[in-house]
């Protein structure tokens, strides 16, 4: 049988098909609707905290932890090209790990120039959970580093460029996983553009994604 393109993270409400599955995500500090059908992530997301009550949203997530809802807490993370402090940034990143690691889930993260400080936050809260990086778009180097350490990697439309390519050829497909994020792209555009890179049939490469999907998920 025909495996599954699954993309790991998504913004949009993808209409049923028979061979696609899209991880919706929620933002719990968002004026979003909650959409529940699952599978779907929940986190409180760095560019929605607002000072006057950063922990909006914790409640509940806690909540649909509690209710098996959600399959990862996310997207949450850091964001140092923003406004709001990293102090309070960092705050609820540290609740949301801590209900990660409680309910034993995985976490979905955003992080933008703050690689460090988020590694620093996980290992502070000895979390050993499986971790995504999401929309990862960084150098090699960073790639390599964030590999070496187990970490999954979760690649969107910028592969389209062509600037992620050496990493993408050199990662491991057992840490791999694709999105479309907000982008409104056909997830198979992705799959395509990888299995032609990294030299592998279209259904190795979806066979790898689930098995990580599983492997994280499961």
């Amino acid at each position: 049988m025909a495996q599954l393109y699954i993309d790991i993270h998504t913004h949009q409400h993808h209409s049923p098909e028979a061979d696609l599955f899209g991880v919706y995500n929620n933002m719990l500090n968002s004026d979003q609707d909650l959409w529940l059908f699952q599978p779907v992530t929940a986190g409180l997301h760095p560019w929605h905290i607002a000072e006057e009550d950063p922990g909006k949203g914790i409640s509940l997530l806690e909540e649909l932890l509690q209710d098996k809802e959600i399959v990862a807490v996310g997207e949450c993370g850091l964001d140092k090209a923003i406004s709001i402090p990293l102090a309070i940034q960092q705050s609820i990143f540290q609740q949301q790990i801590r209900l990660a690691k409680a309910y034993r889930t995985p976490l979905i993260i955003h992080c933008v120039r703050a690689f460090e400080e988020v590694q620093y936050a996980l290992k502070a809260e000895q979390f050993t959970g499986k971790s995504i990086f999401h929309g990862f778009n960084k150098n090699k180097t960073i790639a390599d580093q964030l590999l070496k350490k187990g970490f999954y990697l979760s690649f969107g439309a910028s592969i389209l460029t062509g600037k992620h390519d050496e990493t993408l050829a050199s990662a491991p497909l057992d840490q791999l996983f694709l999105e479309t994020d907000d982008v409104q792209l056909d997830i198979r555009t992705l799959y395509a553009y990888m299995a032609q890179l990294k030299k592998i049939s279209l259904e190795e490469l979806k066979n790898t994604v689930f098995n990580n999907y599983q492997l994280v998920f499961g």
